[in-house]
């Protein structure tokens, strides 16, 4: 008899709701294959995790059901424990689902690489640790398996999180947001060095370098190789921000001017001025600025084919192209 056991965490709102369905339907997937399944699903993150911490000694493995913050939120519960963390996608993005190469928009075909992936040696992948760094905020700690936005990607982040449109509210977040948006005056402290300032548009720490519907910011990224990739851009108007855009979907924006990409290990950020920025990751809202974000390595261990982890593209994006504008003065 087969004696392992799954927990299960859907995430109610997920997709418009869609996922609770989609979790049922990888429920009893699980259960015709002999495995015994707990669902641990609660009306919110808070209860789901409690839910979950209750009884994670007792699982082989977690299987979240939902996008990528449902994701982070299944890191965390496994984070630093034998259980095994597998993905059925059913968020609106799936940016980390994709970068993994899992079918997306498909539960049956989903469940049968968590099957697989059960009977073989967990990979062991990195997680990032986003923590607040203010002497004035209280404490936050929280993960990430993707990305930390900590710039205009996080201001177009909390506006898109309020849209309901699909695949296109990244884009239409980005429209929004633009004629109006000034770069942020930051400071910075990478691996424990010295303060240093940086004026930037963009300012992301990248696991995967994969985020909003498919931008392929850090296309070299690695998710076991013990470092985050800080990515930069600097000294751009706002009618060749919107351009530049386009060219990461593509993964064809590394030689832009005034973009940098940095491997390190650890970065903690603030801002020189009395504005206020809150950090998202995977598509949540994390801690307020300051905030220390740095690697895990190791940290989850996933439930997926091997292969993932070896070189190659990514999944083609999810995302739409940002229309040109007229020019402006910038």
């Amino acid at each position: 008899m087969n004696r392992l056991r799954v927990g299960l965490l859907s995430n109610p709102s997920a997709a418009f709701g869609s996922s609770h369905r989609t979790g049922r339907q990888v429920a009893r997937l699980l259960h015709l294959a002999g495995i015994s399944v707990v669902d641990i699903s609660g009306p919110t993150a808070h209860v789901a995790r409690a839910r979950a911490m209750e009884i994670r000694d007792s699982l082989t493995a977690l299987v979240v059901v939902g996008g990528d913050g449902t994701v982070s939120l299944g890191a965390e519960i496994v984070a630093d424990t034998p259980v095994r963390l597998g993905i059925v996608p059913a968020g609106s993005g799936n940016d980390f689902a994709r970068w993994l190469g899992l079918p997306v928009d498909d539960p049956e075909a989903a469940t049968r690489v968590l099957l697989a992936a059960l009977s073989r040696p967990a990979l062991s992948i990195d997680a990032l640790e986003v923590t607040s760094a203010g002497d004035s905020t209280p404490h936050h700690r929280s993960l990430s398996l993707g990305n930390v936005n900590l710039g205009f990607d996080a201001v177009v982040n909390a506006r898109a999180n309020s849209a309901r449109r699909g695949r296109s509210r990244y884009t239409a977040a980005v429209l929004r947001e633009l004629p109006a948006f000034r770069p942020f005056p930051y400071w910075i402290e990478v691996d424990g060095g010295e303060r240093t300032e940086l004026d930037a548009t963009l300012l992301t720490a990248c696991n995967t370098g994969i985020f909003g519907g498919g931008m392929r910011l850090s296309p070299s990224s690695r998710i076991d190789d013990g470092t985050l990739e800080l990515a930069a851009l600097q000294g751009l108007s706002r009618t060749q921000l919107l351009r530049f855009f386009p060219r990461v979907f593509r993964g064809a924006h590394l030689g832009v001017e005034g973009f940098s990409l940095t491997g390190i290990s650890e970065v903690t950020v603030g801002l020189r001025s009395g504005r206020s920025l809150r950090a998202y990751a995977d598509g949540e809202a994390r801690a307020l600025l300051p905030v220390t974000v740095r690697v895990l390595p190791g940290a989850v261990r996933l439930l997926a084919d091997a292969a993932v982890l070896q070189p190659a593209e990514p999944a083609e994006p999810a995302g739409e192209e940002i229309p040109r504008p007229e020019p402006d003065p910038g």
